[in-house]
């Protein structure tokens, strides 16, 4: 049964936005678009009444499995539950998964994640066993003895060459679709918050074996020596990279390499962090500013940043508020446009899921939020205004009650399981 939603202040995700679009759904893709008046031949016509219809967001820096962090900063395990059975572990992943889905968030990437969740669970959303993102899963990735993230499948720390393209074979084999490192990071583990972990020449090892076997590539990288030897190793992601330098801005540009800011997590440290007993709060409420300041030069020299928000990363950044990084690339100086572009059109792009995702376009999935308001004006509205989610063509969330039957069309299961497919792989 094909849909039109009309009436529509559509916004498509690649910089383009129309007072009156319409657009309709068929087989849980998009089978046409108009930037005004209504599409032709639908069983059903539903008014969106003036209101913002979005591309569903991608959040590129995620942690869903095991949900959110208990309290227990400075023992990572403790706070990534390694200590609780892997049952429970599953059904927090599962209402993480599906609170993010209702906050409009139809795409993710999880970036760390024990026992290879991550993996069970995108095939299970893509099933429709579970409601959730789509997913890309990276396993526990790739980090040196005694490095961050160590806690998360111990014994399986990689040094030198030869190991870390052993590890890199072992996680591909565990049908990871990301390799990441973990190539610098904070104090606890060596002093400071940018010193480097890995070697250039062992990320390259790495992002040349994931680039082989058909992997993407992401890096944990925070300051100016770990930045640069991951995005001149071939990293197309950095995540974080609080401390970068305008060099490392220039090598990010040179090499096509996207930021992920994650900025939203500095905020929360700053202002939970105190009430969770966390170290980090006083010094990153000392360089707040510094680090705004270090991704505005990046936004005004032009890097390519795409939307990451770092929830379930520790236990201030909680599940269901990953579109508050909007607002923080708005703080430094991103047009509300383009903020939402960094979670759409951008977001597809970085991971190499653009043909599927990410931009209203014929073809695509049907995936879709919808918002009382206009994000274009305040980008806040993306995390108070959202009123549904369409994912697939399948209604997720309807505040309204405008969306009535409209339901996953015969024949659009079968369609994820394709994307299942091509979300695996490169190409």
């Amino acid at each position: 049964m094909a849909t039109s939603l009309i009436n529509a202040h559509l916004i498509t995700g690649d910089g383009r936005d129309f007072a009156a679009g319409s657009v309709k759904i068929d087989q849980g893709r998009i089978a046409e678009v108009r930037n005004a008046g209504e599409p032709g031949g639908a069983d059903k016509v539903v008014d969106l009444g003036g209101r913002a219809l979005l591309p569903g967001f991608i959040d590129l820096h995620d942690h869903i499995v095991g949900g959110d962090c208990a309290r227990g900063y400075g023992d990572e395990g403790k706070s990534f539950r390694m200590e609780e059975p892997i049952v429970n572990a599953v059904l927090e992943t599962i209402r993480a998964a599906r609170t993010n889905l209702l906050t409009g968030v139809t795409s993710a990437r999880d970036t760390a994640a024990r026992d290879y969740i991550d993996v069970d669970l995108k095939r299970a959303q893509a099933r429709g066993m579970v409601e959730g993102p789509r997913m890309l899963a990276s396993g526990p990735g790739v980090w040196m003895t005694g490095g961050h993230g160590s806690f998360l499948e111990p014994g399986h720390e990689a040094d030198g060459v030869d190991a870390i393209t052993r590890r890199v074979r072992e996680l591909v084999a565990r049908k990871v679709d990301v390799i990441k490192t973990i190539s610098s990071d904070g104090p606890e583990t060596c002093g400071d918050w940018d010193s480097p972990q890995y070697t250039r020449e062992e990320v390259t090892a790495a992002f040349t074996e994931a680039r082989r076997l058909g992997r993407r590539r992401a890096a944990h990288a925070m300051g100016h020596e770990g930045v640069n030897n991951v995005v001149l190793g071939g990293v197309e992601t950095v995540e974080h990279g609080w401390y970068i330098s305008e060099e490392n801005c220039s090598n990010m540009i040179e090499h096509g390499t996207y930021l992920i800011p994650t900025l939203g997590n500095v905020l929360d440290i700053i202002h939970k962090g105190p009430a969770l007993g966390m170290p980090w709060a006083v010094m990153m409420a000392e360089d707040e500013n510094a680090i705004f300041e270090r991704h505005r030069m990046a936004v005004e020299m032009g890097v390519k940043i795409a939307m990451g928000s770092d929830c379930g990363g520790n236990e201030a950044r909680l599940h269901g508020d990953s579109l508050l990084e909007l607002e923080c690339y708005v703080r430094c100086g991103m047009t509300p446009m383009q903020a939402l572009v960094s979670a759409t059109g951008e977001a597809a792009n970085a991971v190499h899921i653009e043909d599927e995702v990410g931009t209203i376009e014929v073809g695509k999935l049907a995936d879709f939020v919808i918002i009382e308001g206009d994000p274009t004006a305040d980008i806040s509205l993306t995390r108070t205004g959202i009123v549904g989610v369409i994912q697939g063509g399948d209604v997720k969330r309807d505040d309204l009650g405008i969306l009535g039957d409209l339901r996953l069309d015969p024949g659009a299961r079968s369609t994820e399981m394709v994307l299942l497919g091509k979300l695996g792989k490169l190409g």
